[in-house]
């Protein structure tokens, strides 16, 4: 099987990694290239990027189409960058109405049009969710440089920072329906998990070693758990 992997940080692996003596706190899991794949006889193509919202991945996509056919699987994984906002101008301005990056209209047509276009290939598709977020880890993290009251004044409380991400992965669960595609549910992964805080760094949203180990269990047992996966 080839499996190709179009999505942000998460599935590319990246870690922050604290007090690591670095201007960039970030590093790479030990596995994000997921050679460990190859002993079930899937090779792995990651097309993942940090920061990238599904316009990006689109773009990627177009660029990549030439490489699918119907022996390839793709892995679809986006949303939490695209939720996200410009922090430093909240900051700035609390009083004022921003948009996140992506809007939720912009977000679910790409989206869709991503999978057409996959699909337009013969590859059959997989989407994932989006894993959570720790909202108090995150606010520290962000209101780094900040104002963090005039942040907090903005979203209302700090609990609105998980419900907008839950928002976003709501519009993913809806899209997943409207197209058919298989759908891979990481998110429950970790909020099942008794150790849900070891699974995430420090920041609030990249996932630990540990968290990334579980991340690749997932993704491999749903490949081969699937006699067959939807090839439209």
């Amino acid at each position: 099987m080839k499996l190709e992997i179009f999505g942000d940080s998460i599935l590319r692996g990246v870690i922050y990694a604290e007090n690591c003596g670095k201007a960039k706190q970030y590093r790479l899991c030990s596995d994000h290239k997921f050679e460990s794949f190859q002993k079930d006889e899937i090779n792995v193509l990651n097309r993942s990027r940090m920061g990238f919202t599904i316009s990006d991945g689109l773009r990627s996509i177009e660029r990549s189409v030439s490489d699918m056919n119907s022996d390839t699987v793709v892995l679809l994984e986006f949303g939490g960058n695209d939720c996200d906002f410009d922090w430093k101008k909240i900051s700035e301005n609390p009083q004022g109405s921003f948009l996140p990056h992506l809007p939720e209209e912009k977000f679910v047509a790409d989206y869709c049009s991503a999978i057409d276009r996959i699909r337009e290939t013969g590859a059959k598709v997989i989407v994932s969710s989006i894993i959570p977020i720790d909202a108090e880890k995150y606010l520290s993290f962000l209101s780094r440089g900040l104002d963090r009251a005039a942040i907090l004044r903005w979203l209302g409380d700090i609990s609105m920072l998980y419900r907008w991400q839950e928002h976003y992965n709501h519009l993913v669960e809806k899209i997943t329906l409207l197209k058919e595609c298989a759908f891979l549910d990481l998110r429950r992964a970790f909020l099942t998990a008794h150790n849900f805080k070891e699974l995430l760094c420090s920041d609030g949203i990249h996932p630990t070693e540990l968290g990334h180990e579980m991340i690749r269990k997932r993704i491999l047992g749903f490949l081969t758990s699937q006699d067959a996966l939807p090839a439209v």
